[in-house]
């Protein structure tokens, strides 16, 4: 192994060789990897992990001229830890399903906060999703999010997930999701124009959902909030612009009512026209729920 003794022939320099099973092991890790052998990377991993672990957890020894020798350990140790998570995550982008979910367990195993969990996490829930459906997905999705509490592809999948069967824990995945990603560094190795892509797509669709969710529990304040801020991410997309504005008529029209303020459901009347203009699924109901609102606001005021 080439590896092992370059490395071996640079430590032995400053006087730092040691014969450790991690460096077989992280040697044919390394050349696991340069193979793209998913079976030998998947076995040596997580061994190469534990053997990293021990030798950079060691106690500092007593005596001083130990020490030195002892740091580098240390510092070795953990670079080690971090290649055999690299090593999983790497794998994962190009495995089979079942390999891939294999190899992401391994990881969250391993270090369930590690930093190449977020890079393996799309591709970890797209093979849940193909191998064991939405259900194996969202559970695959609270996995990581108990570790990695700011992964947003799980946040984002448990939010979209959740939105139909529980709404109420759809928004509060969905407020975690714009909360992550108004406040969250470009991750490395993501170009900035993939990033604000990524950022934008999240930030629109989270407040999104987080409004669709909230009309379903009839909170006006929190549905005309989020699907205001949702509007400049994905207002004009024919997908979802028509609910978007539906959800903004009722809201608004609702909470005019509620008040007695008739400017808000002249809101909601406008907002209901739009839906109305716009084809799918809302339309029908908000041609019907401008016509109402018209009519109401046409009405003389009773004054008590």
């Amino acid at each position: 192994m080439k590896l092992k003794y370059a490395l071996i022939g640079l430590l032995a320099v400053t006087g730092l060789v040691w014969a450790e099973d991690v460096d077989d092991s992280y040697a044919a890790l390394k050349e696991a990897v340069d193979k793209k052998d998913i079976d030998a990377v998947m076995k040596l991993a997580p061994e190469t992990a534990k053997q990293a672990a021990a030798l950079s957890t060691k106690p500092q020894p007593s005596d001083a001229a130990a020490v030195e020798n002892w740091k580098a350990r240390v510092v070795f140790g953990k670079e080690v830890g971090s290649y055999a998570e690299y090593a999983l995550s790497a794998m994962a982008a190009t495995a089979d399903p079942a390999q891939t979910v294999s190899l992401v367990d391994m990881l969250i195993d391993v270090n369930p906060k590690s930093q190449y969990l977020t890079n393996a996490t799309p591709y970890y829930l797209a093979a849940l999703g193909k191998n064991g459906g939405a259900a194996k997905q969202l559970a695959g999705a609270e996995k990581v999010l108990k570790g990695s509490p700011a992964n947003e592809d799980a946040l984002y999948a448990l939010a979209s997930g959740y939105m139909a069967s529980r709404p109420a824990q759809a928004q509060a995945f969905a407020t975690r999701l714009t909360t992550t990603m108004r406040s969250k560094a470009k991750p490395e190795g993501v170009s900035a124009d993939d990033w604000e892509r990524k950022k934008s797509q999240y930030l629109g669709q989270g407040y999104y959902i987080a409004g669709a969710t909230a009309a379903q529990t009839q909170s006006w304040k929190d549905c005309d909030t989020n699907l205001r801020a949702a509007l400049p991410y994905i207002g004009s997309s024919p997908g979802t612009s028509g609910t978007i504005y539906f959800y903004l008529g009722l809201a608004n029209y609702q909470l005019g009512k509620l008040t007695g303020d008739r400017t808000k459901m002249q809101e909601g009347q406008k907002f209901s026209e739009q839906s109305a203009a716009i084809a799918g699924p809302m339309q029908a109901q908000a041609q019907r729920n401008a016509a109402l609102i018209k009519q109401e606001l046409g009405a003389p005021v009773v004054r008590r």
